[in-house]
Parts: structure tokens; C-alpha cells; sequence
């Protein structure tokens, strides 16, 4: 037998021989016979039944005449165990009683002693072949097992038709959908679900492909058993044989009746959506021509009080009421005849809604931070400890998911308007929970210490950073410091912190390091 044939088996044997003179020959010529046989090897039938318990060899070849328990009692013992178990049987005993009795056990091979290796490693050889044979049938038995039940218990119909085209099975999926029972169906052609609505050309190049054997993939306006019609989508290969030659073509379809009937309802309403996409594209185009002249309008911030109220009148009266209404009709479109529209009218739809929602916080933004310069402060006593831990307090609520660890500083008060110190802290405070959002736990800190004399605040994180070289940029209204498509925002929160901190005769500035996190710092008047 050629090695290659069960060197990739794990192929065990139990050898039991009293004898040692046998015994060692034996364990010196199997090894070199068989290098990838595991042997076990047992001087008596007592140890043999022993390491066959507890490893359950593919062959036993033993002795009959042994001491404590013999060759046929201990294979008796072996085949009420195991019954399919290989026994060889190698003595000098020849008596027909022992041979009857080892016929009986069920011995499957008998040699006689003195042992001709040649005839055993041939017998040996027959056993090997025949495991593996039956280890290979195994695997392919269980391999069609799982495709049979694969095929029973598939969501997709199923079809095997002969090379004529005629029916040989339908798996039971195929009877629920069509209506037709298997017995129904087997030994008749595909034709039986014919509406004749379904061009003969479709037929010609379904046959011309798959008759020259490749895949056909298309679509079946089809009739059920009780006549209503249905569609399905269609994949059908043939199956080839040994030689190559098409005997069997296999058909996977799914029912795609329901999915049919919403394209041609949408196909209508694309119809009718068209002229208004192409109208909010145009009203789409205006917010962001509009949105880049507010930036370039905010970009020159030397703008007189009064000329500032009157763009302010402007912006929340001429802007802000068509931006509502475009929100507004997006809402209604998108509540109303969200089943009717396709993906794109629906995903263009929102896109118009973020983007009116963005240009109205920008405008907000923009109202507020105009503001700060000519709004009335109320100063007082301002516990700064308990801003920073309110503030906490609301980015755990807002990001319920994320890890983020508070260190703040009890008792740190200043003087000064506690609505705008509280703004200010919340733009700080927010821009390091969002610039540390990347990070497995934020890690966001509120202290103060002192400085040549003055006292001053700082708020750091764990985040990005920044580069110091584009420090000059840090504070300009408009301008980030990171790409907007990582880090959501208008550049005009650290603008307005600078205003309140200024107002307040404080000063504030910052250091950074990327990749490194982002230190704040700011000064305020101490409390009388």
C-alpha cells in the first residue's frame, strides 16, 4: 500500500504480545512500516483491554496464549465495546476450536506464527485502506446530510431539473409560495408557471446561457397554482458530471412581488418628486452660498454697534423664517410619504433638513456671540466649582455611552456675570469632552492655581490637541484648528469665550500638543 494513502490519517494500533523477543521485533518494524501510526504496545490481555479503553485504537493485533487474561477473552471484551473494532489475531495456534471461537467473536484477520511480516503488513495495509475508506464516506455522507437540509430549510426557493428541462425536485418553500404540491410538479417542465407576459427572448438567451454552461440570472413575471400572478428573481446553473458534461440545472429564486409592486409605486412618485428636488438642490445651493457669506461677513468683525443690530434684524428675520419653513416642509415630506420615496429622494431630503438645522444653530451662534459686546452684566460671586461640575453633569447625560472622568477643584470662586462665566465654562468644558471623544476614557480637568501673583483657571483634557504654530487661529471667529468632517462645528465657541473672559478684564490663552491633549487658561477678577 503507498504511504501517501494514510500518512495524513491518524491511524492508532494496540499490538499485545507476552512474548518480548515478538514484542520488541514488532514495535522496531511497525514504526518503520507505519511512521505516522500511533502503536500502543501491551504485554498481556488484562493491559491490552486496559489502553483499549482508554484509547480506542483503529486496529488490535494480538496474541492468543497470554497470562492474567487471553488473546480471545480480551477481543470479546474489545468487540462488546466496540463492535466495528479490527482484530488480527497472530498466534502459533492453528486448532479449529480457537478458530471457530475467534470466528464467532468476530476476528477479522487470523495469521499464524512464526509471523510472515509480509503477509501482516499487507493485512495491516487492507485495514488502513478500509478506515480511511470509510472515514472519506463518513465526511461525504455528513457533507450531502448538511446540503440536503440546507437546501429543505432555505428562505430561497429551490428547482433541479434534468437536462430536458423536466422537474426532479422542489424544495418545500417552492410548494408554499407557488401553491403546487412536489408530487404536483416533479416529471412536468417549468413551463406549468407560464403567464406569457414574459418575453420569448428571456427564454432563448435563459437556454442559449446556461446550455453552454454559465450562470443565468434574471427576472419572471409567473403564474401560482391558483392563478395569481407573481414575480421572481432567478439564478440558474447547470451541473456538470465527471466528464464535464451538463447533466442537471439547479434554479434559486426568491419571490420579489412585494419589492415589485413598491418600485412601480415609486417609480410615479420619482415622477412627481422630481421638479421639487430639483427646487430644494437650488434652495440647498443658496444656504451654502449664503452660509459662506455669513462666514465671510463674521470674518470682519469691524462692524459698528448699529450696523451690527441691523445685520442681526436681518439675519433672524430674513434668514431665519424661510430656514424654518424648509425644515418645516422637510419634516411633513419625510412623515408623510416616507413609504413612497426611494433611498435617494429620501436620503436627499435629510440631507436638505441637517443642513437647514446647521444653518440655523450657525445663526444662533452667530446672534449670541454679536451680542455678548452690548448685553448687561451682572456681576457677583460666582462659585466656578459648581459651574464645572453642573456642566459635567450634563455631557454624562448627553453621552451616556462614552467613559469620561471629571477631576475638578473645590471652592474656586471669582467675581463676575454668572450666565456669561457659565457659557464661557460650557464651551471650554464641551470643546474638550468633544476633542477627547476618540480616546477609550476622557479624561477633562478643572483647577486653578497661582501665577506671578494672580490666580489663574484652567480647564484641560486628554483629547487631539493642537498645533502651537496655528495658535494664532485658535480664537479667530470661523476657524478650527481640526477638519470639521472629525470634529462638528461653526469656530465660533472659543470666540465667544475670549469675548466673555475680555469683557470680564480677564485674559485668557492656551497650550497644546497633538495627540497630547489641550491645556485653557484664563484669569478673572478675584471676589471683594
Amino acid at each position: 500500500m503507498d504511504k501517501a494513502a494514510y500518512t495524513q490519517s491518524r491511524i492508532s494500533i494496540l499490538y499485545v504480545e507476552d512474548d518480548p523477543v515478538n514484542r520488541d521485533l514488532f514495535t522496531r518494524m511497525i514504526p518503520m512500516k507505519y511512521p505516522a501510526c500511533e502503536l500502543l504496545v501491551a504485554e498481556n490481555g488484562k493491559t491490552g483491554l486496559e489502553l483499549f479503553e482508554k484509547h480506542l485504537p483503529d486496529i488490535v493485533i494480538t496474541d492468543i496464549n497470554m497470562p492474567v487474561l487471553d488473546g480471545v477473552r480480551m477481543s470479546a471484551e474489545i468487540k462488546a465495546i466496540q463492535p466495528d473494532a479490527i482484530i488480527i489475531i497472530v498466534s502459533a495456534y492453528c486448532d479449529a476450536n480457537y478458530l471457530l471461537n475467534a470466528i464467532d467473536i468476530g476476528i477479522n484477520h487470523y495469521i499464524l506464527k512464526p509471523i510472515d511480516f509480509k503477509k501482516l503488513f499487507s493485512t495491516i495495509d487492507k485495514c488502513i485502506s478500509g478506515i480511511i475508506l470509510e472515514s472519506i464516506l463518513r465526511e461525504q455522507n455528513e457533507h450531502l446530510r448538511k446540503l440536503s437540509r440546507a437546501v429543505e430549510q432555505s428562505p430561497s426557493m429551490a428547482m433541479i431539473t434534468d437536462v430536458r428541462g423536466t422537474i426532479e425536485y422542489v424544495n418545500p418553500i417552492f410548494t408554499e409560495i407557488t401553491g403546487y404540491q412536489a408530487d404536483e410538479l416533479i416529471g412536468r417542465s417549468p413551463r406549468i408557471f407560464k403567464t406569457g407576459m414574459t418575453s420569448p427572448e428571456t427564454y432563448r438567451e435563459l437556454w442559449s446561457t446556461i446550455s453552454s454552461g454559465r450562470v443565468w440570472r434574471g427576472e419572471f413575471l409567473n403564474r401560482k397554482k391558483n392563478g395569481e400572478l407573481y414575480w421572481e428573481s432567478a439564478s440558474i446553473a447547470p451541473v456538470f458530471d465527471e466528464a464535464g458534461i451538463i447533466t442537471h440545472f439547479v434554479a434559486v429564486k426568491e419571490d420579489i412581488t412585494n419589492r415589485k409592486q413598491a418600485e412601480e409605486e415609486i417609480e410615479g412618485l420619482n415622477a412627481n418628486l422630481e421638479s421639487r428636488a430639483r427646487e430644494l438642490e437650488e434652495i440647498n445651493r443658496r444656504l451654502d452660498a449664503a452660509f459662506h457669506d455669513l462666514e465671510a461677513a463674521n470674518h470682519k468683525l469691524e462692524l459698528s454697534n448699529s450696523e451690527l443690530e441691523a445685520f442681526n434684524y436681518t439675519v433672524s428675520h430674513d434668514l431665519k423664517q424661510p430656514l424654518t419653513n424648509i425644515n418645516g416642509y422637510c419634516q411633513v415630506i419625510l412623515k408623510l410619504f416616507a413609504s413612497q420615496l426611494d433611498g435617494q429622494s429620501s436620503d436627499f431630503i435629510r440631507k436638505i433638513h441637517l443642513d437647514t438645522l446647521r444653518m440655523s444653530n450657525l445663526i444662533d451662534s452667530l446672534l449670541t456671540f454679536s451680542r455678548l459686546s452690548n448685553c448687561e452684566m451682572v456681576g457677583k460671586k460666582v462659585d466656578l466649582s459648581r459651574t464645572a461640575t453642573e456642566i459635567a453633569l450634563e455631557l454624562r447625560h448627553t453621552t451616556p455611552e462614552r467613559r469620561m472622568k471629571f477631576v475638578i477643584a473645590e471652592g474656586v470662586t471669582v467675581y463676575g456675570d454668572a450666565n456669561l462665566l457659565r457659557i464661557a465654562m460650557g464651551n471650554i468644558m464641551g470643546n474638550a469632552s468633544k476633542y477627547s471623544s476618540k480616546k477609550e476614557e476622557a479624561v477633562i480637568e478643572f483647577g486653578s492655581k497661582d501665577h506671578a501673583g494672580k490666580q489663574v483657571h484652567f480647564i484641560s483634557d486628554n483629547g487631539v490637541g493642537f498645533d502651537m504654530r496655528a495658535i494664532d487661529g485658535l480664537f479667530t471667529p470661523f476657524r478650527t484648528l481640526h477638519d470639521r468632517k472629525d470634529f462638528a462645528g461653526y469656530g465660533i465657541g472659543l470666540a465667544t469665550v475670549q469675548r466673555i473672559i475680555h469683557r470680564h478684564g480677564g485674559r485668557i490663552w492656551a497650550e497644546g500638543k497633538l495627540g497630547k491633549g489641550a491645556t485653557f487658561f484664563f484669569t478673572l477678577p478675584e471676589p471683594a
